[in-house]
């Protein structure tokens, strides 16, 4: 009591060490008024939210560019022409896959008019079509039609209109060019019926089923008007490609058909993109599905593929973000268990200080703030007697006057 408080310079330490001076200073005897120009003496005003947020801006000087700065890669990064050929190779068998289907689904049909050719009845007829629909679940609807274009029996789905005026010339095709989903319908005369055909309609799921290949990135069948038909994600039909180059590129690839079987493959960079592979891959081969003019683009991203400076550029992107999450982490910590407290504590003192003797101080904590805030709660306790105190002689001498 005999010796003045040590009070710190700065922040909620200063404010509570000038709040405990005044205490002490009124318990030797003086008024809370007196000692109120000691408790206007604040220091800075840089206290420990200050603190914190020089310590953010120094870990965020350090994380920032990481994410940034450093990340640099499509203008230096080095792609080996063989991903460029692995790409263009893959996309060709793709394609290829994608026609063998076309071309073994319209085999299926001439192999089913066929043996519809024998029957007779519609209820046979149509006994081998759900046969046939349920062992092949390529198509979505089967129907026999006659050659003035009426449908005298069917399995699957309603027949789409469309599909019966899919020329009698044409093995496969497709039926539709607007529309949600694309009609692809495969026909097979059926002999001796007078003209009639059986005709097969495909499921477009099929399609997109045998584009889902991993380490192509996204995939794309276009018609001969480079509009897309179908693909391995999300897609509009009927829309052309986002992209120029590509749309081009698919234009270039159709016109080289008759001088070479082989697809073709690009490398693009572009500031706003970043580094692309692409290839397509026109229909080339025989069978029915040569006649479509279709072509599969392939194109994807190369940074997603195992190239050490996308390598390099992902472990600095990981480091700077576990360092951002470890200062938001720990920085959001010291705020909430010591900052928060630390001022509210300094508030109490200050309200003690001014003359607040009614407010019980308690602990949240059991930690260093808590132990100065009973230490506090003592001090309120020792004042609030001293008034009394104070005020039961000055009581007794009002009494006797």
């Amino acid at each position: 009591m005999t010796r003045p408080v040590n009070v710190p310079s700065h922040g909620e330490a200063a404010r509570i060490g000038h709040a405990l001076e005044r205490v002490r200073r009124q318990l030797l005897g003086e008024s809370a008024q007196s000692t109120a120009t000691e408790g206007r003496r604040r220091a800075g005003r840089f206290g420990s939210r200050g603190l914190i947020a020089v310590c953010a801006v120094l870990l965020l000087a350090w994380s920032a560019p990481m994410l940034l700065l450093l990340n640099r890669a499509d203008s230096t990064v080095v792609v080996p022409e063989q991903m460029v050929n692995d790409q263009r190779e893959r996309t060709e068998t793709l394609t290829d896959r994608v026609r063998r289907a076309l071309n073994e689904g319209h085999a299926d049909l001439v192999s089913v008019a066929a043996l519809i050719g024998d029957r007779t009845s519609p209820d046979d007829m149509r006994k081998v079509l759900e046969r046939t629909r349920t062992e092949h679940l390529r198509y979505e609807s089967l129907y026999v039609m006659s050659a003035d274009g009426k449908v005298i029996t069917s399995a699957g789905e309603t027949p789409r209109q469309e599909a019966g005026k899919l020329p009698a010339e044409k093995l496969l095709g497709l039926v539709n060019d607007s529309g949600k989903e694309p009609v692809i319908a495969g026909q097979a005369e059926i002999p001796g019926r007078d003209g009639a055909r059986l005709v097969g309609e495909f499921r477009i799921d099929f399609i997109n089923s045998l584009l889902k290949r991993p380490g192509l990135g996204q995939v794309r069948v276009v018609d001969d008007k480079r509009q897309i038909i179908a693909g391995n994600t999300g897609y509009r039909a009927f829309e052309k490609l986002t992209d120029e180059r590509l749309d081009s590129f698919v234009a270039g690839s159709n016109q080289k058909v008759g001088l070479s079987a082989r697809a073709g493959g690009v490398l693009y960079r572009d500031s706003g993109d970043g580094v692309q592979l692409a290839a397509a891959a026109p229909f080339v081969g025989g069978g029915a599905a040569k006649s479509l003019g279709w072509t599969v683009v392939s194109w994807q991203p190369a940074s997603g593929l195992a190239i050490p400076e996308y390598s390099l550029q992902n472990r600095t992107v990981l480091a700077g973000l576990l360092g951002i999450t470890a200062a938001a982490a720990c920085l959001g910590w010291l705020h909430i268990v010591v900052v928060r407290p630390l001022r509210e504590l300094a508030r109490q003192a200050e309200a003690l200080a001014d003359g607040d003797r009614r407010t019980v101080l308690y602990p949240r904590h059991h930690d260093e703030v808590g132990a100065v805030i009973r230490s506090l709660e003592l001090l309120r306790q020792q004042l609030q007697e001293q008034r009394k105190r104070d005020g039961a002689p000055a009581a007794a001498t009002a009494g006797r006057n």
